[in-house]
């Protein structure tokens, strides 16, 4: 593996690790109303093309970092909706497995 990878892979881990507290942070607090939808969307469409392009490159920081980052936003998403959702219905979202 040649250095320009290893950058690639280092500079790729630490960004992509940014949006793990946020995602640890929701599912143990089973809160996420600080955190907006559209954001998350936003960044996966983004990260998609990165995808796309990395694949089309053949560049494998570029498709596992954002391969990584789009299944993060996802988890984002998914708790999003579901605890805003049981929110709305006046369930406790801690009471839920």
């Amino acid at each position: 593996m040649d250095h320009l990878t290893v950058i690639g892979l280092l500079a790729g881990l630490i960004t992509t690790m940014g949006f793990v507290p946020q995602v640890v942070k929701g599912y143990r607090s089973g809160r996420m109303e600080d955190v907006s939808l559209f954001m998350p969307m936003v960044l996966m469409l983004g990260m998609g093309l990165w995808l796309i392009y990395g694949i089309f490159l053949n560049d494998l920081p570029i498709i596992f970092w954002n391969a990584v980052s789009i299944v993060l936003n996802a988890v984002m998403v998914f708790l999003k909706l579901r605890y805003d959702g049981q929110k709305k219905k006046g369930a406790d979202p801690q009471s839920t497995s």
